[in-house]
């Protein structure tokens, strides 16, 4: 009786096991012929206003200082203190200029990772900026998922129309800037993925 019991217990399993590998089958077929435009999920809200800052590196490491050249305003974060230079083989952008030391730049410095920046010292004079302001184009930022997203300078891809501008430390990417208002949203896709989610932003530093 107990042997007859057990095999109907696992037959009632295996048929609640193939319903569900059925529903799952289905919603990835679903999702899979859904377009990019399509309705993106939504993360968890928030009613937080995102907090827009400027991010300045909080020291100096301990590292010797390095000698190198910043010839361009950043291109990740254009400002009147931001440059993209070149230190031995290495691009560093944004690094960092203060009036009251003209001689270095401070680089390698992130909201997202060390506040600490490398001290440069500039072989040669900075060059004029072309920074024209305006914070609609942030640097990093904080997602309320934790993950932090980091505006990417060099060659990306195309997600429809709109360039792959973001990289975050979950191994996501954002295309596009964020939709502003007292708070902010992103788009966050994940490789493979086709339906993006919407994300809200905790803190943009620009």
């Amino acid at each position: 009786m107990e042997k007859v019991e057990c095999e109907i217990m696992t037959q009632k399993k295996l048929v609640a096991l193939a319903h569900y590998a059925l529903a799952l089958l289905a919603l990835v077929l679903l999702l899979g012929a859904m377009p990019m435009d399509s309705v993106a999920a939504t993360a968890t809200p928030t009613t937080n206003p995102t907090r827009v800052s400027h991010f300045f590196p909080t020291g100096v490491r301990s590292t010797p200082a390095s000698s190198g050249d910043c010839w361009v305003t950043s291109l990740a974060v254009p400002r009147k203190d931001t440059w993209r230079c070149m230190v031995g083989n290495s691009i560093y952008d944004p690094c960092f200029s203060s009036p009251e030391q003209k001689d270095y730049v401070l680089c390698d410095a992130s909201p997202a990772a060390d506040t600490n920046g490398l001290k440069v010292t500039l072989t040669d004079p900075l060059p004029a900026s072309t920074a024209t302001g305006g914070d609609d184009k942030p640097w990093v930022l904080h997602l309320a998922n934790g993950a932090y997203c980091t505006f990417v300078t060099g060659a990306t891809g195309l997600v429809g129309d709109e360039r792959i501008n973001y990289g975050c430390t979950n191994k996501a990417f954002i295309p596009g800037f964020p939709k502003q208002g007292s708070v902010w949203t992103v788009q966050e896709l994940f490789d493979g993925q086709k339906v993006p989610v919407t994300t809200t932003v905790l803190q943009a530093w620009t």
